[in-house]
Parts: structure tokens; C-alpha cells; sequence
């Protein structure tokens, strides 16, 4: 996009408290903040184009457009499972055509029902997805499951690193030591205070780690909710509710 695409077709601002381009009479040449990327003298009854790398002179959208569920242009929307109603649209507030599994286990929480801290899943250095965990050097790295949980937060439920606490989703629970940072900081969100803690991918069900501790219930995917992405098919594994407590 060249800064022709900040003015109307007769040369001047679209917006007028951010101008960079306008067409002046008296001078018979484009001026303003920025250097035209354009022929300076041409007037707008010339047609000069936005795009000028485009034959027509104006904007496209790359991107086949049958092949995206949600529309052409990006938007936001808030993940199903949120603290909050999205700031941008309050009346739609998740994407409209994302795909839910349908099945007793697939249930949404809310903080209507207590489900007020957002857990958010990533992997770890020491570990790649879920095959490393079968091997004993990258398990003597990170010998077991933790939750990342932050300091305020831990000091608020009386936890200590180490100690064992109990996250609950609408699904189902998970149970791992604390790990207490400060990598992860509570957020300030329409006046109140909302904790956020992580959940590493890497144990499952079967593995060195689930085999010496004789525990099948270490998987972070039984917490989260199945709501798939329409275009990707990814799952809202990034953004989800749970409760946390001592276990």
C-alpha cells in the first residue's frame, strides 16, 4: 500500500488528524509529510492509483477466498473459554463458525461456574512434542510434569514450588507440582485481576516419565476444550479456564 491510499479520489485526507499525502490546487503537486511514492504532479483527475504496483491501481486480497470459513480480513475473537466478552464486538464475541465436537466430554467453563484463571499450553527446550519423553536424557532434564503458576498467585493459595496443586477445567482435572515464577504476571482486566499459568504439552499417557510413576493422568488434553479452528482445524489449546487448587 503507498501513501496515495491515505487520500479520496479527489487528493484529499481520509482522515485529517493523520495526514501523510494530499493534492494541493495552488501548488499543482502532490505535498504533505511524505514523499509521494507516486508522480508527484499528477492530479487526481489523472486516477492515480492506491496500488500503483497494480496494473488498475487498486487493492486485491490474496487469498483464495472459497478456502476461508470466517471471511477474507482477519478479526478477533475471544477464545470460548474466556474471562472477558471481546473488547472489539461484545455482541459476538467468539468466532461464529468454528467447529465443537459434540460428546459428554465436551463442555465449556466459565467463570460464571468458578472457572476464573486462563491456562495457556507451550513446549518446553528441553523437550520436542511428545517423542523425546521416551528418552532418558531429555526425561533426566525434566524428570516429571510441573504447572507454571505466578508468585502472586501462589502466595494467594498458600502454595509453595513443588508442592502438588489440582487444576480443574469443564472437562476434566490435571495434577503436577507447582513451578512458581515470575515469568508469568497477573493482568488487569476491567478493573480486576486475572491470574494466567502454563501448562507444558510434553507427558501423556504412556512414557518413561508415566511408567516409573505408575500415572496415566498427566495429559494437558484432557483440560482443554475441543473447539476447532474452521480454516486450520487447530484446537483452542492456547486459551482455556480452569480452578486451581492444593492438591
Amino acid at each position: 500500500m503507498y501513501n496515495r491510499a491515505s487520500c479520496d479520489p479527489d487528493g484529499k485526507p481520509w482522515d485529517a488528524d493523520r495526514k501523510q499525502v494530499w493534492w494541493s490546487e495552488s501548488a499543482q503537486s502532490w505535498v504533505g509529510n511524505d514523499v509521494p511514492d507516486f508522480k508527484a504532479d499528477s492530479p487526481p483527475k489523472e486516477h492515480m492509483g492506491p496500488f500503483i504496483m497494480n496494473a488498475e491501481g487498486v487493492g486485491r486480497i490474496f487469498g483464495p477466498l472459497a478456502a476461508f470459513a470466517d471471511g477474507p480480513f482477519p478479526e478477533h475473537y475471544e477464545p470460548f473459554e474466556s474471562p472477558v466478552q471481546n473488547p472489539l464486538h461484545p455482541k459476538q464475541s467468539n468466532n461464529p463458525v468454528v467447529k465443537k465436537l459434540k460428546s459428554p466430554f465436551d463442555k465449556l467453563g466459565t467463570t460464571a461456574d468458578g472457572f476464573d484463571v486462563i491456562c495457556t499450553t507451550y513446549r518446553l527446550t528441553e523437550h520436542y512434542h511428545y517423542w523425546t519423553k521416551n528418552n532418558p536424557v531429555n526425561v533426566e532434564l525434566i524428570p516429571e510434569a510441573f504447572i507454571e503458576i505466578p508468585v502472586e498467585l501462589a502466595d494467594k493459595l498458600g502454595v509453595k514450588g513443588g508442592e502438588k496443586i489440582k487444576l480443574t477445567s469443564a472437562c476434566s482435572f490435571y495434577i503436577a507440582k507447582a513451578f512458581v515464577t515470575k515469568r508469568i504476571k497477573p493482568m488487569t482486566i476491567d478493573g480486576k485481576q486475572v491470574f494466567q499459568i502454563g501448562l507444558p504439552i510434553h507427558q501423556g499417557y504412556r512414557g518413561i516419565q508415566e511408567d516409573r510413576a505408575r500415572n496415566a493422568r498427566t495429559i494437558a488434553n484432557r483440560l482443554t476444550p475441543t473447539v476447532v479452528d474452521p480454516n486450520a482445524f487447530t484446537p483452542e489449546f492456547k486459551g482455556f479456564l480452569v480452578k486451581i487448587e492444593k492438591a
